[in-house]
């Protein structure tokens, strides 16, 4: 053959080869070209209302398999930066029923938020889209968007379908967006979703075992949060929770205990009575945030009272009754009824690619179609200790506010594994605060709690939770980068500028208005017909103006009342008249605790008084100022406590002295003001005036019988909140709370119950140091107040010692403010104080007095049984996010006195919202909790406090139905 033929031979191979290789090429470009015209189609561009973005996003739907008439919708967001070298996040929502898109997207965590009632988009600054691409998907069908043309699919559904039509759209999904094919993949979610996750997770891990390169899926681990994951120690945490937090019955609780076996499933009558009981107690609350307001819309969809369509499934103990169905909202309450009318809008579902065959039923964020559960096991924990082996990085987070899937449970089933701890139980921080707690165990897994956070962590703690899902992403410890640090506190005197022109003009200003005062008293005091003495010691301690203080029409009066003549004792006071009426209205007294602490700093200052403090420091009217109920007297007491001093050095303190020197100040207060001593009077008081105002009480009580007519003081009862009353109940309540709030480990609870026993004054070295621990929790958050934040600029003060704690309200710097206010000279001049120029600078607190305190009863319950047969009136109240004297304690130790219960457990009602629970008693002795609260309720819930003293004084219930 010659040369040119063997060419043309050759050439014409090639050719053949060329040809060949162009078709595959040509063909593997029309399949790039059909996946990017697809990702394409689905591009989101024009979605009404939102806000202006960098980064690209796409909704669609995805078929399961081609033989199905199935099909997934699902909306997509990009990485905010470098997206290829991002994980990509899958979302999935619980209920099972509820939409990943109505929920995750628009209400938790995904970029766009619908929040208010324009329903438009707002941008999420912690959306987790900052920390990585994220895919949203509603599954099964049935759910939101997604769909099927086969009814009979309905009928079909449970965990396993759910799990192998999610894994389907997966691969399917892949293959639209190859890109991302090689990205870490995680799954996440929440609520029923601790079902849906580990049971896709699994799956995922199983299929790739025998995977092919193209269904191989870069799984690397999931988290899931406020989890259901096993009946038994979900059920058994939930009714635990509810006890713990003061939303049920000490009976119902013990009813239930005993009724109901979480364990079989089986529950007899008597444990369906007392379940539908438990519910009850949340139909006026939102389960999913006990401490957040219920929807008040007449039109509202997401009200306490509305439901979705029962599915029978885990738990199944409470799946029987309505109320369980309730569904979850934000901080906006309404919420859901805002994401429901966007994503039925028509140009909504047009950007988005969805309903594109004409649903006949209208979207909603928990299914009303899917009526039916096939299958939903007792349990998923085989699954995650299978995962955990196979060396998946799982975690667990809990929003300590929930009460559906609360914390109690998820600790209690995380504890089921057996797991050994590896890392214990610590604080992780954002931004200097604690924003929870976290335990690692081997293996690889971790609990995490969010201090404050409902059902729905990233509704209500967004920031943190972002940070969460970013460590978790990039498996970094959740507290590396932050730091635990405790300043000791300090005492500091303020310092001041010299007075300015406009400084003198003002002191000019506050004499002429002092002057009116004056020339407005005397005609006042004729009025009264007080004789010159008395009309003379009145004027003097009338206070004018006060430096910042708003305009009032009501009279106020400070100073000085001689006690103990001897030592030279002299108590500070600050009273002020009612509002209206004051000649017709009661008197009370308020006491603040300690021992040491102030009722002006305090209790008129930071909670009833009509002048708060704020920053600057400057006063502020307090609209629910208790002087608008009666005439308010605040007394420092004892000796050394803020303004008052006695000049001798006092070597011993106590609360016998305190009660005898604080009855003195009243008999001569009442010298000075004899127009109030007709009047019904009443004590109130926080803390360790748990003690003060009974023992006053007891005082007034015991010298009224043999005292002259002049000497008699018309006391009609008393009322103390989170009080300190008896230091057995007081100090286990204060443990069990803390490890019912997710506070302290399994391991340090343990040790304290075994090595306490606080019925004996002295502690043995073990129970010491783990007490030590204990109080070591609250160097970092405020023990007052669980969910409040800590003053970053330090506290003046306190000392390091954690019992002594100052307590905060909403704005955590107001004792800063306070303490500068008071130690200004202008101030103290205006109120009369500080006449003998104390050495020592006024303090919120002055532990001087508490180191020389001597006698402090282990309990005052005698002294309340004696008073309460005694015919008084007394009241206890607790705000029930308070950990010092919390709720727990205070149920503990009324249980004590053995009263017999006449009204059980009953919501109490601030217009159409809970205000808390309360219980009667046999002789007048109430128990009422205020929901949301610290341990001063006046400052967290002061309308409601306000509320409360009114139906005190008036000796009437609170009400008991919305109003």
């Amino acid at each position: 053959m010659g040369g040119m033929a063997v060419f043309r031979i050759w050439f014409l191979r090639f050719l053949v080869f060329s040809l060949a290789v162009l078709s595959v090429v040509a063909r593997g470009s029309v399949n790039e070209g059909e996946k990017y015209s697809a990702q394409e189609s689905d591009r989101v561009t024009n979605l009404p209302g939102q806000p202006e973005v960098k980064f690209r996003h796409y909704a669609g739907y995805v078929k399961v398999r081609q033989q199905d008439e199935k099909a997934l919708f699902y909306w997509f967001f990009e990485a905010e930066e470098n997206p290829s070298e991002k994980p990509l996040v899958l979302w999935l929502n619980g209920g099972p029923g509820c939409s990943s898109v109505a929920y995750g997207a628009a209400q938790e965590l995904g970029p766009f938020l619908i929040r208010n009632n324009r329903s438009e988009p707002t941008l999420n600054k912690f959306a987790w889209n900052k920390a990585a691409n994220l895919l949203f998907l509603e599954a099964p069908v049935g759910v939101g968007f997604s769909y099927t043309n086969n009814t009979e699919d309905l009928s079909k559904l449970g965990d396993r379908v759910t799990a192998e039509d999610s894994h389907a759209f997966l691969i399917n999904w892949f293959k639209r967006f190859p890109y991302f094919k090689s990205n870490n993949f995680y799954i996440t979610g929440e609520s029923y979703a601790g079902h849906y996750v580990p049971q896709l997770a699994e799956l995922i891990y199983e299929r790739n075992k025998a995977a092919i390169k193209d269904t191989y899926i870069n799984f690397k681990g999931f988290m899931i949060g406020n989890a259901v994951i096993n009946d038994e120690t979900d059920e058994t945490g939930l009714i635990e929770y509810a006890w713990s937090h003061a939303i049920i019955s000490d009976q119902l609780y013990h009813s239930i205990i005993k009724e109901c076996d979480f364990k079989s499933g089986n529950q007899t009558s008597l444990c369906s009575s007392s379940v539908r009981g438990f519910l009850e107690a949340y139909s006026e609350i939102d389960i999913y945030s006990i401490y957040t307001p219920i929807c008040l819309r007449s039109d509202s969809n997401s009200s306490a009272q509305q439901t979705y369509k029962k599915l029978f499934v885990a738990p199944r103990t409470f799946t029987q009754h309505d109320l369980w169905h309730k569904l979850p909202s934000g901080y906006d309450p309404c919420t859901e009824d805002y994401v429901e009318k966007y994503f039925n809008r028509e140009d909504v579902q047009r950007a988005l690619h969805a309903n594109v065959t004409k649903l006949s039923y209208p979207y909603t964020p928990c299914s009303d179609v899917i009526t039916r559960w096939n299958d939903s096991p007792d349990t998923v924990l085989p699954i995650i200790q299978k995962l955990l082996k196979a060396g998946l990085r799982i975690w667990i987070y809990s929003g300590d506010t929930d009460g559906r899937v609360p914390v109690t449970s998820t600790r209690y089933s995380v504890n089921e594994m057996g797991l050994k701890v590896k890392e214990g139980w610590r604080a992780w921080f954002h931004r200097k605060q604690v924003a929870g707690w976290v335990v690692t165990y081997e293996g690889g897994l971790t609990l995490a709690t969010v201090r404050g956070a409902g059902h729905q962590v990233p509704v209500f703690a967004p920031d943190h939770n972002c940070r969460t899902s970013n460590y978790f992403v990039l498996q970094t410890c959740i507290f590396c980068s932050l730091y635990i640090t405790y300043s000791k506190r300090f005492f500091r005197r303020p310092s001041y500028n010299h007075p300015s022109s406009s400084y003198i003009l003002e002191l000019m200003a506050l004499s002429s208005s002092a002057f009116v005062f004056s020339l407005l008293f005397c005609i006042f005091a004729v009025s009264l017909g007080l004789d010159p003495e008395t009309e003379a010691l009145q004027e003097a301690d009338l206070v004018g103006q006060l430096p910042s203080q708003p305009p009032v029409n009501f009279k106020q009066y400070a100073g000085y009342v001689n006690v103990d003549e001897s030592y030279g004792k002299a108590l500070f006071y600050w009273f002020f008249e009612a509002t209206q009426k004051p000649s017709e209205k009661p008197l009370v007294l308020w006491l603040n605790g300690g021992p040491g602490c102030s009722s002006v700093g305090f209790g008129e200052a930071q909670e009833l008084g009509p002048f708060l403090v704020k920053k600057g420091p400057v006063l502020k009217f307090n609209n629910y100022t208790w002087n608008k109920a009666a005439n308010l007297l605040f007394l420092e007491a004892p000796a050394g406590v803020g303004f008052s001093y006695s000049n001798k050095t006092l070597n011993t303190q106590g609360d016998n002295i305190t009660a005898h020197n604080s009855y003195t100040f009243l008999l001569n207060w009442f010298k000075r003001f004899p127009q109030y001593k007709s009047h019904e009077f009443y004590i109130a008081g926080e803390s360790y005036a748990g003690h003060y105002v009974p023992q006053l009480s007891e005082v007034i009580f015991d010298e009224n019988k043999k005292a002259a007519k002049e000497d008699y003081i018309n006391l009609k009862g008393f009322i103390i909140g989170n009080a300190l009353m008896d230091y057995d109940t007081d100090q286990n309540g204060m443990i069990d709370y803390a490890w019912d709030h997710a506070l302290i480990s399994d391991s340090l609870y343990k040790e304290i119950k075994e090595n306490c026993d606080f019925s004996k004054e002295f502690y043995t070295t073990k129970c010491n140091r783990g007490l030590d621990e204990y109080y070591n929790l609250y160097h970092m958050i405020d023990m007052y107040s669980l969910y409040a934040p800590t003053c970053p600029e330090g506290n003046p003060s306190a000392k390091s010692d954690v019992l002594r704690k100052i307590p905060a309200g909403y704005d955590p710097c107001l004792q800063n403010y306070a303490t500068t206010y008071f130690n200004r000279p202008d101030v103290q001049e205006a109120l009369h104080a500080n006449v003998t120029k104390i050495s020592r600078p006024w303090s919120l607190c002055n532990h001087d007095v508490g180191g020389v305190w001597n006698d402090s009863s282990q309990s005052i319950l005698p002294i309340i049984t004696k008073l309460v047969d005694g015919g008084l009136r007394v009241w206890v109240f607790n705000g029930d996010t308070d950990g010092r004297i919390p709720v727990t304690a205070t149920r503990y130790t009324l249980n004590k006195l053995g009263l017999k219960i006449t009204e059980d457990w009953t919501p109490w009602y601030n217009h159409k919202e809970v205000g808390g629970w309360t219980i009667n008693y046999e002789g007048g002795l109430s128990f009422v909790t205020v929901r949301g609260a610290g341990h001063q309720v006046p400052t967290f819930a002061p309308k409601r406090s306000l509320q409360l003293i009114r139906h005190f004084l008036a000796n009437k219930k609170l009400p008991s139905v919305a109003f």
